[in-house]
């Protein structure tokens, strides 16, 4: 049985005081958090260590947990303490699994080091959506009218309403855990400033970008966006809400066995079983989906993504095929319930 580490620490670049842990030995995986996530809630432990039982690198970001309170934020202060704790648990090489607003700093700090070299990043966010985060204000709200509120509205929608989930008890613990005015801070930032458009341009990284079709609190074209500016990556699709499926594929690539085209066709073969939920399909498969969703013609989707019309029903047929379906109206609806999209 594995043991708790203890929490280490260590000062990032502007002298933040950042709480970290390592457990586990052999190839290193630094796991970067989510933003709810803390050392003490050891959500670490659910996202990594089924699948990977290696030596797993993790640490609380600045403004929670164990990490100082009260402190700057931004991308580049993420990517700093991210830095820091990869230069305190000694690692020459990084491989990094950031999971939600852990991608920021993962791809920030990818974006400036070649000591990055794999990447497995789990529902990134791309560039500010003021129509898709405005549900989202309304949340922010009660951070200062009833913090204990605000927590249990955060868990409730991270698990899924009307799911069964002892939510009284975890909302009581990151009262606890955070305070008001960092966790406002980053969502500010989160929600409403984050823009990777100049970061993943420059990330030489392998990199295997997972989505969730049903991750509703992510604008479907994020990680579609994503995929198509950083330069040596793959997307993968699947249909689980509460934790990435890594496979065996995915394990092997980031152990440095095989690259990331290998890695997203080996679980496209290995997850075929599953049915639709579990459909692989190209990024560019993805765009033209959400395009017909709106209801734009094979004329109009082929002007806008600079395309023949040949080339657009050619992927089309390969789209109804690997989903399932037989013509534009189920590939629509499929659409709309799988990958978050919205029809006009």
């Amino acid at each position: 049985m594995e043991t708790q580490e203890p929490i280490q620490y260590t000062r990032s670049r502007d002298g933040t005081t950042i709480a970290w842990t390592s457990s586990g030995s052999g190839p290193a995986l630094v796991f970067v958090p989510p933003w709810p996530s803390t050392l003490e809630g050891a959500t670490w432990r659910m996202f990594v260590r089924p699948w990977w039982p290696w030596k797993v690198v993790t640490y609380d970001r600045r403004g929670f947990g164990a990490s100082e309170w009260g402190v700057e934020h931004s991308i580049e202060r993420y990517a700093d303490d991210l830095e820091a704790v990869a230069d305190a648990a000694g690692l020459e090489s990084i491989v990094l699994f950031g999971a939600a607003a852990g991608c920021v700093e993962a791809i920030v700090l990818a974006a400036r080091t070649p000591r990055v070299t794999r990447m497995l990043l789990g529902d990134p966010p791309w560039k500010p959506d003021k129509d898709h985060y405005a549900t989202q204000k309304s949340l922010m709200a009660l951070i200062d009218r009833d913090f204990l509120t605000f927590w249990r509205a955060v868990l409730q929608a991270i698990f899924g309403w009307g799911k069964e989930y002892d939510v009284e008890p975890n909302a009581e613990a990151m009262t606890r855990r955070t305070n008001a005015a960092d966790v406002r801070a980053c969502l500010e930032l989160l929600y409403f400033q984050v823009d990777l458009s100049q970061y993943a341009p420059l990330v030489q990284a392998d990199c295997v970008i997972m989505h969730s079709s049903r991750y509703s609190i992510l604008p479907a074209a994020s990680p579609i966006e994503l995929a198509r500016h950083i330069p040596r990556a793959r997307l993968v699709i699947h249909g689980d809400r509460q934790s990435l499926p890594p496979e065996a594929p995915i394990v092997d690539f980031l152990r440095g066995r095989g690259d990331s085209n290998e890695a997203a066709a080996g679980v496209g073969r290995s997850s075929e079983h599953r049915g639709p939920h579990a459909a692989r399909l190209t990024t560019r498969e993805v765009e033209i989906l959400l395009a017909v969703s709106r209801g734009l013609t094979n004329e109009a989707i082929a002007q806008q993504l600079f395309l023949s019309t040949a080339t657009v029903a050619r992927h089309l047929a390969n789209i109804y095929n690997k989903i399932s379906v037989r013509n534009r109206v189920e590939a629509a609806n499929w659409a709309n319930e799988h990958l978050g999209a919205h029809g006009p």
